[in-house]
């Protein structure tokens, strides 16, 4: 339950103030390029920018600009890193921490990192592109791999994943496989696709939100806009959550004096925080709390839904001293939950990384796509299911085919229309990204290409990934900044770093 004396509130003064702190590092010109580009947020793909461009959003709302854009848009906006860094050995880089390492400049020349050295050095780019070719030429495709951040663009990333299949593999994937790949397989199995079932104006109409294992204050500002209109509303916000966020139980709007000088908004109505992995036990204690109300939407679980009468088996055997015990919540906090529930006409259930990133995450979306199906929750306007996203481009980059499989008439008629021949397609399965640092530590792959991101810091086993990646003999990084991954995981072995433009100053 919220501790209503709290009085710690996310956002507030404290957001304005970074952002015109970030605005004077960076100076006025650079600030109102940044601001004004067309282009959509860094951090979730909505707010500032857009086609409209500036600081309007896809609603038409003015001014739209989050903190999380500002502090992508930052670092991207930098001097040069000055050449006489790089007299520094690897072992004085891996001393800085990745804020100290972002914030060292932005590369501006290409760097190459032989195997027996210990430093970076500055090559030109003719040099660099013709090593990294014949690196490449080198190496036999089915022992390389390509991955591509979220932050890429469509265009980026649509010549990255064609570029990978015309030189043979099919092993190339994007940072979804460790963030939401559990969505798309839990989805996948429950209503048959991978995707979110709602869309941003399904928001405007929901009477309940559930906001499972995020933290949307921090990581999806805009969201956490569409929260507080929720409750401005008369609807109820339900977080579920092992540790309380400041900003889930009361944020104030950077952009709303009304938010700011009232000390903050509600957000949570209700508030659980479970023991950490008790999730599906959690989400079972609901289902069986709506049995008991007799909140079901009979009609549709009939219509629409297969399985019910052994679903219904399953959270009957459990017994709500068990349910207890496993999630340390009581029996009346999670029964108050389902009277929200069964009280509410259009539900949207949005859950992030701490649902996913879990030796469980399938079959915990599996059990809130249940969740939906029991009250008829998918399917129209105002509810459904929503993941929330961390990147900005993360599920453009995979809809544009930076993952190992594509459909199978995609992938003929890029053929047929592009007139080339890519990897047999029967005969080459492509290998995901954990797949892919699984063979990289057998020692089966011997060059990658890596387009953004930091593959070693979003690896969960941080010594592994570092181990698996350290066995590749020839890293190919495209980025524009430095960041831990091009620094822990090449000590032994070539690396080749190149500058590249950031999404919002490609032609």
């Amino acid at each position: 339950m919220i501790n209503k004396n709290k009085s710690t509130v996310g956002g507030g003064v404290k957001k304005i103030l970074y952002a015109l702190q970030t605005i004077k590092r960076i100076g006025l010109l650079d600030s109102k390029k940044a601001l004004t580009a067309n282009n959509t947020c860094k951090a979730c793909s909505l707010g500032m920018g857009g086609q409209q461009g500036g600081m309007t959003n896809e609603l038409g709302e003015f001014p739209a600009v989050c903190n999380k854009s500002i502090q992508a848009q930052s670092t991207d906006i930098q001097a040069p890193i000055p050449d006489e860094i790089f007299d520094y050995t690897l072992r004085d880089f891996a001393e800085l921490s990745p804020h100290e390492l972002e914030h060292l400049g932005r590369l501006a020349k290409p760097l190459y990192k032989a195997k027996e050295s210990d430093k970076f050095k500055t090559v030109e780019w003719s040099w660099a592109i013709e090593h990294a070719a014949n690196r490449f030429k080198q190496t036999d495709a089915d022992n390389s791999f390509f991955y591509s951040s979220g932050r890429s663009s469509n265009e980026a990333g649509f010549l990255l994943q064609l570029f990978a299949r015309l030189y043979g593999t099919n092993h190339i994937n994007n940072c979804s496989y460790y963030c939401h790949q559990a969505t798309s397989v839990g989805l996948a199995s429950t209503i048959g696709s991978g995707t979110a079932t709602v869309e941003l104006a399904d928001l405007e109409i929901a009477d309940l939100i559930f906001v499972i294992g995020a933290n949307p204050a921090s990581n999806h500002p805009r969201f956490i806009h569409k929260l507080k209109d929720c409750r401005d509303r008369g609807g109820q916000v339900v977080i579920i959550n092992p540790a309380k966020e400041a900003g889930l139980v009361k944020f104030a709007l950077p952009k709303s004096p009304k938010s700011l000088l009232k000390g903050g908004s509600d957000i949570a109505s209700e508030y659980l925080q479970p023991k950490i992995g008790s999730d599906t036990v959690l989400f079972k204690g609901i289902a069986k709390a709506l049995v008991e109300l007799d909140a079901l939407d009979n009609q549709f679980i009939n219509q629409y839904t297969q399985g019910f009468a052994e679903f219904l088996s399953d959270i009957e055997q459990l017994e709500w001293v068990e349910i207890e015990q496993k999630t340390q919540l009581t029996h009346n906090q999670i029964e108050s939950v389902a009277k929200i529930y069964k009280r509410s006409k259009n539900a949207v259930f949005s859950w992030g990384m701490g649902i996913t990133h879990h030796r469980h995450g399938v079959e915990n979306v599996e059990y809130i796509s249940n969740l939906a199906l029991l009250r008829g929750m998918i399917g129209r306007a105002g509810a459904g299911l929503l993941p929330l996203r961390g990147h900005s481009n993360v599920q453009g980059i995979g809809t544009i085919g930076v993952k190992p499989v594509l459909a199978k008439d995609v992938y003929q008629t890029m053929q047929d229309k592009l007139g080339v021949q890519l990897p047999d397609y029967d005969q080459t399965s492509g290998m995901d990204t954990l797949a892919c640092l699984e063979a990289a530590d057998k020692g089966n792959i011997n060059a990658a290409l890596i387009m953004g991101g930091n593959l070693y810091a979003a690896t969960p086993n941080s010594e592994w990934a570092k181990q698996a990646l350290e066995k590749i003999g020839f890293k190919l990084f495209l980025t524009t900044t430095l960041n831990a991954g091009h620094i822990q995981t090449i000590e032994n072995s070539e690396a080749l770093i190149l500058p590249v433009k950031a999404r919002d100053e490609e032609d």
